[in-house]
């Protein structure tokens, strides 16, 4: 790969020691010969990624989510750098860092394209997502009555308090805390996970990654719901639905280091033996 003569880094200014990281990630890059731009604003401003090589991210996943559309708009890849509680997405820490960085600099690195789903309401408004699409019940004890179907076939109708589509990527975030499959993330699939179901019976189902999935209300349901994407919210839920949910042409570039391996993550991660 190319050496990274120019580099961006963004920080989470809310965690506790990300100046003092960064300056330390400024010493390197500058002392392998790199331009350095750098920002705490979060999310970064527009343009923040412009003529960069690559960008490092001091925080956890959220503050690596919060880049998204920059990253995917400028094709910019994004390491991150853990300041955070668990993370899958930024996977060195600052110890790593010290010792990966000037290496990386001088182009010992890989870039891993990450599907991301895109969220289409029936104007055609889009909402890109590298994690997931949560569509659930809003503010009631009561539950949503989702139907879902594949391309032209019924799948089933969903008495839940939601449902959560994932990535293979997101897979580890909510899908997994909803009890859903851990899916390696060259997985061409798309998760649809029930949150807490009113049946026993349904299940997490795995969808092939071309197949495109709409969402709407069951007859009858009048249940107010919230729509997110990766975390965030949707404006207006009530005139998005139905909804359609596929694999975006668009891809999330990962900047990884030579030989990285997604079990070690899921084994530090997660404490497996």
């Amino acid at each position: 790969m190319k050496p990274l003569t120019k580099i961006a880094i963004a920080a989470n200014a809310d965690k506790d020691g990300a100046e003092e990281i960064v300056d330390s990630i400024e010493r390197l890059a500058r002392a392998a010969g790199s331009e350095v731009r750098s920002t705490f604003n979060h999310p970064v401003e527009d343009g923040f990624l412009e003529d960069r090589d690559a960008c490092f991210v001091i925080g956890g996943d959220g503050t690596l989510l919060g880049l998204l559309e920059e990253v995917v708009a400028r094709r910019v890849p994004v390491a991150g750098i853990r300041h955070g509680q668990l993370g899958f997405l930024a996977t060195f820490s600052p110890e790593d860092a010290q010792e990966a960085l000037p290496p990386i600099l001088q182009g010992q690195y890989d870039v891993a394209q990450r599907a991301l789903l895109v969220c289409r309401d029936p104007s055609g408004r889009e909402r890109l997502a590298l994690n997931d699409v949560v569509i659930k019940s809003a503010g009631q004890a009561r539950l949503a009555r989702l139907a879902v179907r594949a391309g032209d076939e019924s799948v089933a109708e969903y008495s839940c308090d939601g449902l959560i589509f994932s990535t293979p990527t997101g897979s580890t975030a909510y899908n997994l805390s909803a009890g859903g499959p851990i899916v390696h993330p060259q997985a061409d699939v798309v998760l649809m996970t029930p949150i807490c179901p009113h049946t026993l019976t349904s299940r997490s189902v795995v969808f092939d990654g071309k197949t495109s999935l709409q969402v709407q209300r069951a007859p009858g349901d009048v249940t107010s719901l919230s729509v997110a994407t990766d975390g965030r919210e949707l404006p207006d839920e009530q005139s998005r639905m139905p909804l359609e949910v596929s694999v975006s042409q668009k891809t999330f570039p990962l900047l990884q280091e030579q030989g990285h391996s997604h079990f070690k993550v899921l084994r530090n991660r997660l404490n497996w033996g």
